[in-house]
């Protein structure tokens, strides 16, 4: 009986680390879309300075910026029925900070994170343009709606987008007028 027990306990765990993929050396973090392997490489370990992400092993997306990642804290993925990915919300951060505006009180305000949207569901990956949340450059993702049709995409700051056939759109820039860029 103990022996049956050990050996059941040894095909466990033998078949569960088989199913765990390794990242390659060079890449920050990995995960399973519907269309394969997602690689995370952040540009702080780059010699070029430059973040990328490849699908199965091809670059995807390059951006100058020092870390990349999935924002999953705000709810910024999708999985299909298989538990992979088909939605993700990607978060950069700069290398160089982006100058937004003079603040009168607290002087010259500057951006140093963006987010894109990548649709897995289809026959190609599909990349969003950049968004940000504009009250507040700094405020995190809050939530995320996930429809069929479109999502809607929310900051801490109340600022709220809209992600349809490959876009995203700022639906109410948080600044509490209800209004949009």
């Amino acid at each position: 009986m103990v022996l049956r027990t050990i050996i059941a306990g040894m095909i466990l765990i033998s078949a569960s680390s088989y199913a765990f993929e390794k990242c390659p050396a060079g890449s920050t973090n990995c995960s399973t879309t519907t269309l394969g392997k997602l690689e995370y490489i952040w540009g702080q370990e780059e010699k070029d300075g430059q973040s990328r992400i490849l699908l199965n092993g091809k670059e995807i997306f390059k951006s100058d910026s020092y870390q990349i990642g999935e924002d999953v804290v705000g709810e910024g993925r999708v999985l299909d029925k298989r538990n992979n990915i088909s939605k993700l919300i990607v978060y950069y951060k700069l290398n160089t900070q982006q100058y937004i505006t003079t603040d009168p009180k607290y002087g010259d305000l500057y951006r140093h994170i963006a987010y894109r949207l990548f649709d897995f569901s289809g026959k190609e990956v599909v990349i969003s343009n950049e968004f940000y949340p504009p009250a507040n450059y700094d405020a995190p993702l809050r939530w995320v709606s996930w429809g069929q049709k479109n999502s809607v995409i929310a900051f801490d700051d109340g600022s709220r987008f809209k992600y349809e056939n490959g876009h995203v759109t700022m639906i109410d820039d948080g600044s509490g007028t209800g209004e949009s860029e």
